[in-house]
């Protein structure tokens, strides 16, 4: 464990390699990136595709790994787990696929070398076929220089409740190989309008990542696959706040027993959450639903949302040491085993 004296480990941080912009570049219809004299903008969601500005422009800190190490730096961030941002590989299809993420696993299988393990690698998933993505998730695991995998609120298009994802929950189960959940469009969007990017970041993702938990949750697959280790991202959205009601929920419809036979507090603090929380008091309510031991620290980075300096400050004055050190490091150690 060469990192066990890191004292902030980033588990939630993105990154677009250039030859992954390129393949977006390629293409005609969203998710897509575009080119103007601005320079270079992702046009994924539709309001992008149709705003004034052409999307959003993509700065050096999307694809520099020199960039990623100076903001690390100016935050004092050890080490940083990066992963792909959305749209992720959701955009290929067929053979390209499972050869895209093949691809993307090796370069990133790669980072803890080139930048002198102050950045590893996170795996990412095809987009489509659930026995490829089983597939995939066991080469991840298997993959020396891989630190866990990435999806959105769905799995091969499917919500997490979908039993065809058995195979999938298998293979994490089997392997011990940890998932990023992480919002993609938001819910609500409509109810969300007239504020900009600011709502749909602000309240849908987090929205959207309680909605898959509870999926999960309420299909007993923490019940029927009690290794899974699932890491909730921006705590978990609303899991914390909701979590008696989830209960209730489930005392409410006995039809539940039938996929879950003991109510969701059972199984609830089996999720991992990251602390992209921003306030001490929501950090308390994450950690007194999983514990320190399964809340860890998370950027955001480059997204227009992050704020590390706030994480940070909430975490310590959230919690006294030795708690806020298992937020800020301890817990990632444990999980990723870095």
């Amino acid at each position: 464990m060469p990192s066990a004296g890191f004292s902030v480990i980033d588990v939630h941080s993105h990154f677009y390699p250039r030859w992954y912009i390129d393949l977006l570049k390629a293409r005609t219809t969203i998710p897509r990136v575009a080119e103007d004299s601005q320079g270079e903008k992702f046009v994924i969601f539709p309001e992008e595709e149709t705003s004034e500005e052409g999307g959003r422009l993509i700065s050096k800190e999307y694809w520099s790994l020199d960039a990623k190490i100076a903001f690390m730096d100016r935050f004092g961030i050890d080490q940083t787990i990066l992963s792909l941002g959305n749209p992720w590989l959701d955009p290929f299809e067929g053979d390209s696929a499972v050869e895209t993420a093949r691809r993307f696993n090796a370069d990133f299988s790669t980072l803890r070398s080139r930048t002198n393990n102050r950045i590893l690698g996170m795996g990412a998933i095809p987009g489509e076929n659930v026995d490829d993505i089983a597939m995939i998730m066991r080469e991840i695991a298997e993959t020396e220089g891989l630190f866990g995998a990435i999806t959105g609120s769905r799995i091969g298009g499917l919500a997490f409740d979908d039993v065809t994802l058995d195979p999938v929950w298998r293979a994490l189960e089997e392997t011990g190989l940890p998932l990023l959940v992480h919002p993609h469009h938001g819910a609500a969007l409509d109810e969300l309008e007239g504020f900009g990017h600011a709502m749909p970041v602000a309240v849908g993702f987090p929205i959207e990542t309680t909605i898959a938990l509870a999926r999960l949750i309420f299909s007993g697959v923490l019940h029927r696959f009690p290794g899974v280790r699932i890491i909730g991202s921006h705590g978990g959205g609303t899991i914390p706040f909701l979590a008696g009601r989830l209960d209730a929920g489930w005392r409410s419809d006995p039809r539940l027993a039938d996929r879950m036979p003991t109510p969701p507090s059972d199984v609830i603090d089996r999720l991992f959450l990251d602390a992209v929380l921003y306030h001490p008091r929501a950090l308390q309510a994450a950690a007194d639903l999983v514990g320190v031991n399964h809340l860890m620290f998370g950027t955001d980075h480059p997204f227009s949302i992050s704020d590390p300096q706030a994480n940070i400050d909430s975490i310590r004055e959230a919690f006294a040491d030795p708690d806020a050190l298992r937020v800020l490091a301890g817990a990632a150690i444990s999980l990723y085993e870095v």
